[in-house]
């Protein structure tokens, strides 16, 4: 079995301190245990612009040291990505949403006057979902948007 790691359940195991890092650990071993660990370039980026990291060669090394791969994505897995942006956008609305209370409302520009609105560039996660979609099995704290949006096997993070 492959497991297609996000970047927030690695954040985790990299601070001690985080509410999430024993939990992070133990999913780790278990994915580690069950097969091949992977992240693809987007987490790489995402990990690359911790402050955790002094450079390239730190990053590397824990990811040598973790055992955790990092595999490309394909054309198809891309394009995958790209299909399942476009439901979001089609679910999303004109809205902007507040990730605390949920609360939808929505913005002029005080200058021209044109609506505000979110940016259309497909976003991290969904090249993370797809991939995970393609390998089988993601490790993640973000399920229920994972769930949303890819057929994809969550690796159980027990509290």
């Amino acid at each position: 079995m492959t497991t297609v790691v996000d970047t927030s359940a690695l954040l985790a195991l990299l601070y001690p301190d985080d509410a999430h890092n024993q939990r992070a650990k133990r999913a780790l071993v278990a994915a580690d245990e069950a097969g091949k660990i992977v992240i693809n370039p987007v987490v790489y980026a995402e990990l690359a612009a911790d402050d955790t990291f002094e450079d390239r060669d730190a990053l590397d090394y824990f990811l040598d040291d973790t055992g955790i791969a990092v595999e490309s994505i394909t054309r198809d897995t891309a394009a995958r990505a790209g299909e399942c942006f476009q439901t979001y956008l089609s679910r999303r609305g004109e809205k902007l949403q507040c990730s605390t209370c949920g609360r939808e409302t929505t913005f002029e520009c005080p200058d021209c006057e044109s609506s505000i609105t979110a940016r259309q560039h497909v976003a991290a996660d969904f090249l993370i979902g797809a991939h995970a979609e393609t390998a089988g099995t993601l490790l993640t704290f973000d399920g229920g948007f994972f769930r949303d949006y890819f057929d994809v096997e969550m690796l159980q993070i027990e509290e």
